[in-house]
């Protein structure tokens, strides 16, 4: 099979497929994107070749021959395009739940995964069988169906992964007990597969390299098997690592160091003959080029870097390296829907990632004069889609930089990269001409006198001071003062409010070598976090000397230097504060919106300026509301 370029899409689950496993036009379309975009090649996500082995609510069925005439459309509406087309072969093992499948999960032996937590049955040496033969049948379908190749899923914890590991397999019969017995099953599977789709046909495996947990697959071992699945007839070997519960992040966030998973496909490179392929966090072209031109892989996966930019492979491709809308690495809205909550995957500021069916990006029907009052991300975003749209756009801005709240969202310790969001937004803004007005605070009359179709406002929030005993609120330290460095703090700081906001802050001053403590009325810290970084950010905090975390405590009032607290049923005073700061959440700021309304048909308030939320919101409305007019 030859390639167009080296860029791999990996399999990704999205729940975008039906609930009884049919493909559906929001997944073809969200695949042809990535197509059209100039992928390589690219692997479809996890298909199921058992209904009980499914990992999510909505994966794609390949259990049975009805789901053929759909996974052709797919598999034709990716070639089209000049992309080649894989599919996963998948079966979850424990790595699931009765209440995902319906059924109780089967696994080599009766050990619950540490996350997913539902006891599984252990599947007798018929069952087995059963399944080398389900996933034979599998790839049998995805041949018929216009594949190009097919990968089978051997890492992450999944069914073959739970055979191949000591962690997962207790088994004394043939297929446990040692080495070759782990092995067994999954060679049996390579086998069945490739007698299925014959000699020709490129057979992928999805490799574990390292387990990360006590007792599971080593990097040695995960050298050893890559050698093994060659002489069992692999074609390439896509190296990865990690499973449910391991401390080896498997879709790494941007709290995790540069690279965590390339290395491994780097030293397995030298001991195969077949093309590996690198995954986890390859996010910039540079990267990648460097990894295939020192001899560490043969092909990189993108990853996040596709649902982020459809786009990716064919602006490399143009050298438009400073057009690629890059992946932040926050987990926010791809994995983490999908992971916590059975949701459907989509990006933080791609709002059109897994819509691209209802959400075209063509011209307006007719030009339009559009205003934006703010540039902040979500002004930022109402912008640029009003512009790509063919309107011509105004923005007002009554700072003399633009990023708002943004630019706060990138200080705390290891969120650089939520900056990326701002680079590509102000970009593009540059390169449509949007007319942008920094230092300008907006008026009703300056906006009137633009003669708008439309008015966007997108003026953002100010932070929400509580009423305490001794705060005066023009005198506050608030956490965002922090963050925009406008003061300076003294050694010992208290921060009253332990959401996102608060514990970000403290994580800035613990840095600067600031001795924090926070102080948080409810039980849980930063609950307005997603999980994925949220575990992150807590682990991060009570490492760190110089940071102490209180719940469970109220402020009842505040000094000079002090404040008194109701702390977990009991009264408690803090004395000789350097600094007490502020940040108990924020409210709307919308002081235009009274004088504009009588006088303009259309006026949209987006963002915190209608209502204070996360970043992704904000974004995903500022698109809407632009995409509309």
């Amino acid at each position: 099979m030859t390639v167009r370029n080296r860029m791999v899409m990996p399999p990704m689950g999205t729940n975008f497929a039906a609930a009884d496993g049919f493909i559906t036009e929001r997944l073809v379309r969200y695949y042809e994107a990535r197509a059209e975009g100039g992928t390589g090649l690219i692997i479809i996500e996890v298909a199921a070749v058992a209904p009980e082995g499914r990992a999510i609510s909505h994966q794609i069925g390949l259990w049975a021959d009805k789901f053929i005439p759909g996974l052709r459309h797919l598999a034709d509406s990716i070639k089209k395009h000049g992309a080649r087309a894989a599919i996963q072969l998948h079966h979850a093992g424990r790595q699931t739940s009765a209440q995902t499948t319906g059924f109780q999960p089967v696994a080599p032996s009766e050990i619950a995964c540490p996350v997913c937590q539902d006891r599984p049955r252990a599947l007798n040496v018929e069952e087995i069988k059963g399944l080398v033969e389900a996933f034979a049948h599998g790839a049998r379908r995805a041949r018929e169906a216009g594949f190009d190749a097919v990968e089978i899923h051997g890492t992450h914890g999944y069914l073959i992964n739970q055979f191949l590991s000591p962690y997962s397999n207790h088994r004394d019969d043939e297929y446990g007990g040692s080495p070759e017995g782990r092995r067994r099953f999954a060679l049996e599977v390579c086998a069945a597969v490739r007698e299925a789709v014959g000699p020709d046909y490129p057979v992928l495996f999805r490799l574990n390299a390292d387990e990360g947990v006590e007792g599971g697959i080593t990097p040695e071992e995960g050298r050893d098997l890559a050698g093994i699945l060659e002489e069992n007839g692999i074609d390439a070997l896509h190296v990865s690592g990690g499973v449910y519960g391991s401390p080896l992040a498997i879709i790494p966030t941007m709290y995790d160091p540069p690279l965590p998973l390339a290395g491994y496909a780097a030293a397995i490179k030298p001991e195969v003959t077949v093309p590996v392929i690198a995954v986890g966090k390859i996010h910039e072209p540079w990267i990648g080029e460097r990894l295939i031109a020192e001899g560490e892989a043969d092909f990189i996966s993108l990853g996040r870097a596709l649902i982020t930019d459809s786009h990716f492979a064919k602006k490399v491709e143009l050298d438009q390296i400073s057009n690629i809308r890059r992946c932040i690495e926050c987990n926010q809205n791809c994995v983490d829907p999908l992971l916590f909550y059975d949701d459907a995957v989509g990006c933080i500021y791609n709002a059109r990632a897994g819509k691209e069916f209802e959400f075209p990006f063509v011209k307006a029907p007719r030009s339009r004069r559009i205003v934006v009052v703010g540039g902040g991300p979500a002004g930022l975003e109402a912008a640029r889609v009003s512009a790509e749209r063919g309107h011509k756009v105004t923005l007002f801005e009554r700072r003399s930089e633009l990023g708002g709240q943004g630019n706060l969202a990138r200080k705390p310790p290891h969120k650089e990269r939520f900056g990326e969001i701002l680079r590509y937004l102000i970009y593009r803004l540059e390169r449509l001409d949007v007319d942008i007005r920094t230092d300008t605070a907006a008026t009703g009359e300056t906006v009137l006198n633009e003669r708008p179709d439309a008015v966007i406002l997108a003026t953002g929030a100010i932070p929400s001071i509580p009423a305490l005993p001794g705060i005066e609120p023009k005198e506050v330290i608030t956490a965002w003062d922090i963050l925009e460095e406008k003061v300076e703090p003294g050694p010992r700081v208290a921060i009253i409010g332990g959401g996102l906001v608060g514990c970000e802050t403290a994580a800035f001053l613990a840095e600067r070598d600031h001795r924090v403590i926070v102080l948080e009325m409810q039980a849980e810290l930063a609950p307005d976090q997603s999980p994925s970084l949220r575990e992150k950010l807590l682990q991060w905090l009570e490492r760190h000397p110089n940071v102490e975390l209180r719940t469970r405590t109220a402020v009842t009032a505040v000094g000079e230097r002090s404040l008194k607290a109701h702390s977990n049923g009991r009264e408690m005073a803090m004395e000789d504060l350097d600094t007490i700061v502020i940040a108990t959440g924020a409210q709307p700021y919308n002081p235009l919106e009274g004088i504009l309304k009588p006088k303009l048909s259309e006026l949209y308030a987006v963002g915190d300026c209608d209502r204070p939320r996360k970043a992704a919101e904000a974004i995903h409305e500022a698109f809407h509301v632009a995409y509309r007019l």
